[in-house]
């Protein structure tokens, strides 16, 4: 990820900062019109605005588009990178996320100047989503391993062009928090496309304690409980999902230290997914359940960030990591499994794995007296709210509408759909408490949540879906084919709004 550095309009001015400027056009019934970074670039070449008409008939400024041309003016030879926004009213931190994400992607690896974070009112805003849409733009699937393999030195530069009367601590802390959300979401995407061969359980364990104790070494309190430990637990339905791999399950456990009762946390960490003995029928599918581990990385990612960013409220994160692969020893269709609260569930359909551990997790957590449990996995479509969000189910509207709330903020948005009492009857078994799947009726997220909601006891509860974001087989808006870290950045908001209540208080 590339360097992002402040540049006020008169440092600007005195000498252009790279010979390629990223600015932002709106869309007007007369064309494309520039706005305050256009301005200041105009005046930093000694051009009247017009002289950046653009050459492209094509190019309206509308929201994804971009065209690029030449400019000369005071022996100063600037490639500009033109970036539709859209109408000037409807503008948001949103829309300039996405523009600059969209630049960072077109200009690879090349040092370039933004004049995006001028366009909207609250400044403070601006820089950051700039910040973050830079470097979620920025993001390569390194083989090497980790994030980007290229030294500090080695990195390119993005200049962002700022008011010289914007305070700069307030620039530095907007840089800083977009750069930090940026960096966790590539973490889980670098995670996510990690093949599988290369991230089995116990790999993908390690990489998320290293990860936080080189971030947040004094944070908070890291194990990992092996299979032995899983079963002294009563994990259970985490054991049989994993059984079937010559990889064994395990769970990591990240806990702050602070004493204050907390939020708990569950993340679904499915290495690969086979569908065990339910073996999956789409081949398509398949090729892409490595990501199926998403959601224990966005939580990982998330808390850590929290605490980076020193906005960490008293959270305890459980991450149940398996395999569900088909073998002799793997869990049957009609074996039954028991969860660390006691409670008892029939395996008839062992595709549905995502919603066991997560089971598990979420029975411990209910058993430690949290303030309120979320848990995170890529359970099914989400809900069929589409790629662009993830999908939510809880017992309490309030608790899930501040999480919506929390991801609209971070440009990061999901959806509430509803649970319904009468769906509890499609899950009866004569030899358990309840089957993981409904009988005779396709699954679903609802469903999914529905099988969950149970094993939260009564605590404030929602179900995070994020099956249908977290990995894309087809490019989308400004994301390209692959993963997407969501929905890293709603957790983060999430958190540290916990944070920032609880210091309130």
């Amino acid at each position: 990820m590339r360097h992002v550095v402040p540049v006020t309009t008169a440092e600007f001015d005195d000498d252009l900062t790279s010979a390629i400027a990223v600015v932002g056009a709106y869309a007007t019934p007369h064309g494309p019109m520039f706005g305050a970074g256009g301005r200041a670039l105009a005046q930093a070449l000694g051009l009247e605005p017009g002289a950046m008409d653009p050459v492209d008939p094509g190019f309206h400024a509308d929201s994804g588009q971009s065209t690029r041309m030449a400019l000369a003016g005071d022996g100063t030879r600037v490639t500009l990178l033109m970036v539709g926004l859209g109408e000037r009213a409807a503008v948001t931190a949103d829309v300039l996320r996405a523009a600059a994400f969209r630049s960072a992607r077109l200009l690879k690896s090349e040092t370039f100047t933004s004049t995006l974070a001028l366009e909207l009112d609250d400044r403070a805003a601006a820089v950051r989503a700039v910040t973050e849409g830079i470097g979620l733009g920025d993001y390569r699937y390194s083989r090497g391993g980790g994030p980007s393999t290229a030294s500090d030195d080695d990195r390119p530069v993005a200049c962002l062009l700022i008011d010289a009367r914007v305070d700069s601590g307030t620039v530095s802390e907007n840089i800083v928090r977009g750069t930090v959300i940026a960096e966790s979401a590539n973490w889980v995407r670098q995670l996510v496309e990690t093949p599988s061969n290369l991230l089995g359980p116990a790999d993908l364990a390690a990489e998320i304690v290293a990860y936080a104790q080189a971030f947040t070494p004094d944070a908070f309190d890291i194990s990992v409980w092996p299979a032995d430990k899983l079963s002294h637990h009563g994990f259970g339905a985490t054991l049989a999902v994993g059984a079937g791999s010559a990889r064994p399950p395990c769970v990591v456990e990240l806990r702050s230290r602070s004493k204050a009762r907390g939020v708990g946390v569950a993340g679904k960490g499915i290495t690969f997914d086979s569908g065990g003995i339910n073996l999956k029928k789409d081949a398509g599918e398949l090729g892409w359940m490595k990501s199926d581990m998403a959601g224990a990385a966005a939580v990982a990612a998330a808390i850590v960030a929290s605490a980076r960013l020193n906005e960490c409220p008293a959270v305890h994160a459980i991450l149940p990591l398996a395999d569900n692969m088909p073998s002799g020893s793997a869990v049957r269709p009609g074996d039954v499994v028991v969860h660390p609260n006691g409670r008892t569930t029939e395996v008839v359909d062992t595709d549905c794995e995502g919603r066991l551990v997560l089971a598990d997790a979420i029975a411990w957590l209910s058993g430690t007296n949290p303030t309120a449990i979320i848990d995170v996995g890529t359970l099914t479509d989400s809900g069929a709210v589409g790629t662009a969000m993830w999908g939510c189910w809880t017992n309490d509207p309030e608790f899930g509408a501040g999480l919506v709330s929390a991801g609209l903020g971070a440009g990061d948005p999901g959806w509430v759909l509803p649970l319904h009492a009468s769906y509890r009857a499609l899950f009866a078994s004569p030899v358990a408490d309840s089957r993981n799947a409904a009988a005779d009726v396709p699954d679903s997220g609802q469903l999914a949540a529905t099988f969950l909601e149970p094993f939260a006891g009564g605590f404030p509860w929602a179900h995070i879906d994020n099956g249908s974001g977290a990995y894309l087989e087809r490019e989308s808006a400004e994301w390209p084919q692959g993963a997407t870290g969501t929905p890293t950045r709603a957790l983060i908001e999430y958190l540290g709004q916990l944070y920032r209540m609880s210091v309130d208080d």
